[in-house]
């Protein structure tokens, strides 16, 4: 088992950025859009539910699963899309961190998804396109924002290898927060585990008096279905795993309303990488719906009514048929690269620079 490891407190050396030096937020001119965010939110969550198929979340399985079932309350679809290339761990979670796509001049390019090399062998995002790719972590940090990312899965060293000391862009404004983007990455297998670093870093941020922006992977599902299959009956591993996964997210949920300074203070996206099942053990063929299907939930305090977020935003998304990964000629589906940008808009700030999914923050949450 891997330790639950918070890297920038262990001082952990890290190579100097070698593509470019330019800040985030004030390649926009730090034109942080408050008008799109409630005042009271402080602190957002992204949540990834690692294999997460959105039948969790549907009649009769989200009956077993009350905190899952928070997220239907607010706007939320069960028929986002991952990936329309690729659907595997990495490459989506790649989009989801930086509101880009996978393939491309303007994608990321990331399609590995084993545990990345160092650095020096090209281990970072940047030196997939040989220049630096901005994420929400560039964004939030360069606003003052404290950073983190909580993953289930050692493989996400990806990102703090892409973000972290001496890697991440110059914050070039003052004050100058500095270049490593991501303050804190815990790796545990553990979902209760990751729940608990989660709160307490809520509360060392609220502490701080600092906003804060955090991802927050959960493996569990992934595993189950690679081990014995992507299996919704009563009783499967499959099926075990979400029950642990929700009450994980239980108890985040819990903890955020019980605290007097965090309660209705805090938003959180929910989604996953891809869902599962063809084969059978796997979710490699992104063809199959049962692999590019997932759900993109928001709870919030200031969203918190429920609707279907294709039907408020018929004029930027389409829903493609169920089968299909998105229509050809058509507005593009909500996607889980949209969790970046929507994270942002939350917090009231700046779409991520070179951003290409929901970079306009067009996606609405509420009703006109």
């Amino acid at each position: 088992m891997l330790p639950a490891v918070c890297i920038a407190a262990l001082g952990v050396i890290i190579a100097a950025n070698p593509f470019g030096s330019a800040t985030a937020s004030q390649d926009l001119g730090q034109q942080a859009s408050q008008a799109n965010a409630s005042p009271q939110i402080q602190h957002v969550i992204l949540i990834s539910v690692d294999g997460l198929r959105p039948e969790a979340l549907l009649p009769p399985l989200v009956d077993s699963h009350p905190a899952l079932k928070q997220f239907t309350q607010g706007a939320w679809t069960a028929q986002a899309r991952c990936d329309p290339d690729i659907s595997v761990t990495l490459p989506n979670h790649a989009d989801m961190i930086t509101g880009r796509l996978t393939a491309g001049e303007q994608g990321h390019g990331w399609v590995g998804n084993t545990d990345p090399p160092s650095r020096a062998m090209g281990g970072t995002l940047h030196a997939k396109r040989e220049k630096y790719i901005y994420s929400i972590f560039d964004v939030a940090h360069d606003e003052g924002l404290q950073t983190a990312l909580i993953a289930g899965k050692w493989k996400f060293a990806l990102f703090e290898q892409s973000y972290g000391v001496d890697v991440g862009a110059v914050d070039t404004m003052a004050p100058d927060y500095g270049k490593d983007k991501v303050d804190c990455f815990i790796c545990t297998h553990h979902p209760m585990d990751e729940t608990l670093q989660q709160i307490a870093f809520l509360h060392s941020a609220d502490g701080n008096k600092k906003r804060s922006f955090s991802f927050l992977h959960f493996g569990a599902p992934d595993a189950a279905g690679h081990g014995t299959g992507w299996d919704l009956a009563d009783g499967s591993p499959y099926r075990q795993s979400l029950l642990v996964i929700d009450k994980a997210i239980g108890e985040l949920i819990s903890a955020i309303n019980k605290s007097p300074t965090l309660h209705r203070r805090v938003a959180i996206v929910l989604t996953a990488d891809h869902g599962g099942g063809v084969p059978f053990i796997s979710h490699i063929d992104p063809e199959a719906a049962i692999n590019f299907t997932i759900p993109f939930c928001v709870w919030s305090p200031t969203y918190q009514s429920p609707v279907d977020l294709y039907s408020i935003n018929m004029n930027c998304r389409h829903q493609p048929a169920v089968s299909e990964r998105f229509t050809v000629g058509k507005l593009p589906p909500i996607r889980n690269a949209d969790a970046a940008n929507t994270c942002l808009k939350l917090l009231g700030l700046p779409a991520i620079p070179d951003s290409t999914v929901n970079a306009a923050q067009e996606l609405r949450l509420t009703k006109p």
